[in-house]
Order: structure tokens, then sequence, then C-alpha cells
């Protein structure tokens, strides 16, 4: 079986690479390595695609070396491949969120992943492209689109990016008119400042927006924020962050809470929304589940 690893260089605090290739030709054969750097967004998605095309009938493992942005990349590429494709991550990005949902593994070691355990995981998909944590629309996806800017500035790591981010989009508008169904059956029509759609538990750097998910059990996890005031948002965002919020009584009269296959969310205006932290713009999403449809590696105990 090949090992091929995508490297983003620009993922996390700095720049891993050559202690991972130090650590993988110490664990691998030569032979049975490829190590690849990605070069711009999205070029690990083509990289992927066209590899597995060149090695048909190959089984073959990606390692996805970053965030879940690069994680995100990795499996819409890997998803041509069909059955002998499997996927890892090996976490060198600000977050690696979908990891979280693993908290008995050590994938601090990255020897435990490349001897690790192939499990059978769900994907969904966002109009036409694969996520396989959290797709969030809403203001904490205008927190990305303000760390994204506010991360090019000199010294600043994507947590702190992050935490600033948070902090200037409550400057903006909070809420947005939005409809959610779920496997045909209305769930909220209203204002909302933020919906969620998960897989895995947590996104955005550890908040818990979806506590009870799995992420194989063919089941998607819907959570809709209603619209708050910032005073209410800045009193109740540690209970969310915890996962709480599902169980609180402070935030019972905030919360639509869903469980299905299907979701549509339409808006008044486009609006920007994240895939596993990627961001795009849309008024209209069709939603749904793709159970047991990615071989991925979790680490070794």
């Amino acid at each position: 079986m090949k090992h091929i690893f995508v490297m983003n260089p620009v993922s996390g605090v700095r720049n891993q690479n050559e202690e991972i290739k130090e650590i993988v030709r110490n664990v691998l054969n030569e032979d049975e390595v490829v190590f690849y750097e990605t070069k711009s967004h999205g070029d690990a998605i083509g990289f992927v695609s066209n590899f597995i095309k060149e090695n048909r009938d190959q089984k073959l493992r990606f390692y996805a070396c970053g965030g879940d942005g690069t994680l995100n990349e990795v499996v819409n590429g890997a998803m041509s491949g069909g059955n002998l494709i499997e996927v890892a991550n090996l976490p060198v990005g600000s977050a690696n969120d979908f990891l979280k949902y693993f908290s008995d593994r050590d994938f601090k070691n990255f020897e435990n992943i490349i001897n690790g355990e192939v499990i059978k995981v769900d994907l969904f998909k966002v109009n036409d492209r694969y996520c396989i944590n959290v797709f969030n629309i809403g203001y904490d996806a205008k927190v990305v689109v303000f760390q994204r800017k506010i991360k090019k500035l000199p010294l600043v790591s994507g947590k702190l990016a992050y935490k600033l981010g948070v902090a200037v989009a409550l400057l903006g508008k909070l809420s947005h008119k939005m409809r959610v169904s779920v496997d045909g059956e209305l769930t909220y029509d209203g204002k909302a400042t933020m919906i969620t759609v998960a897989n895995a538990i947590c996104y955005g750097g550890g908040f818990y927006c979806s506590p009870l998910a799995k992420v194989n059990d063919g089941i998607l996890d819907v959570c809709a924020v209603k619209k708050v005031s910032i005073p209410t948002f800045a009193k109740l965002v540690g209970i969310y962050k915890k996962g709480d919020h599902l169980t609180s009584e402070k935030t019972k009269n905030y919360i639509a809470y869903k469980q299905g296959k299907k979701v549509v969310i339409e808006t008044e205006k486009p609006l920007y929304y994240a895939v596993d932290g990627e961001l795009t713009k849309s008024n209209s999403l069709n939603i749904e589940v793709i159970p047991q449809a990615l071989n991925f590696v979790i680490a070794k105990k």
C-alpha cells in the first residue's frame, strides 16, 4: 500500500513538514511513501484525485497533514477512489476539531496514526462539496471570514486570529432570516444567529455544537441558534462552547435542534457558510448524509 502525505505548509503556527518526513522515514520504507506539499488553496483536491486516477485499482492511504480544511480537501479528492482509499489526519493545523471526536486516541503520536485502525465514517454533501465534520452558516461563518483576514497580519496565530474574528464579527448584523427543513419537515423559520449541521461534535477550535453526534450513525445533527441580542449572546456563548446548550435551562428558548438525513436551508440573501472551515456563499443549500462513506484511520490505542 502506498502512503501519500499531503502537507499544507501554512497550517498551524509553523511548518512541520520536515519533522513529519523524518518520522515517516523511520516507520515506513522509502518506496512506500510519497510526499506532496500543497501549493495553493484547493490544490490538495486536484492532487489526490489525479493520484488516484494514475494509480487505479491500488490501495492508497492519504494523510492530510494540516487542519480541518486540509482534511476536507483530501476527503473531497479521495471520494473519487471508492473503497480502496483510506484517509488519515496528522494534526498540525490550528484546531483539528474532527479528531476531538476520538478523544480516547493519541493523535499527537504520528506513529500511532501510521499504524492506526481503519473505521468507516459518514460524510455529508453540502450542494456539491463533501463535508466530514461540521457545516455552519451565519455569525460563526462570518467569524471565519474575519479570521482569514486577521491571520495574514504578522505574528498572529490561528487561535488568536479566531478570537479576534469573534470580536470583530459582533460589530455587524448578528441575525438573518433563515428557513430550515429536516427530512421534509419545517424545523425553523425566522431570524437565526447561526445554524450548524454536524457529523461530529466540535468546530471553531473547541465549540461543541453537537454533543450528541456520532460519526457513523447515518444521521446529521442540526442546531439553529435563534435571534439573540449581543448581551444575550455574550452571556450564553460559554454554555454553547461547552456543549451544554441542549440541556441548559438558560438556552432552551434560543435553540431549535433536530436530527435527520436531509437538510434544506434557505436564506433571504446569499450568506457566507463554511464546510469544515472552507468558505463560500449561497442562499440555497441542500445537505444530505452519505452513510459509511469513507475509510478513516484513527490512532492506535
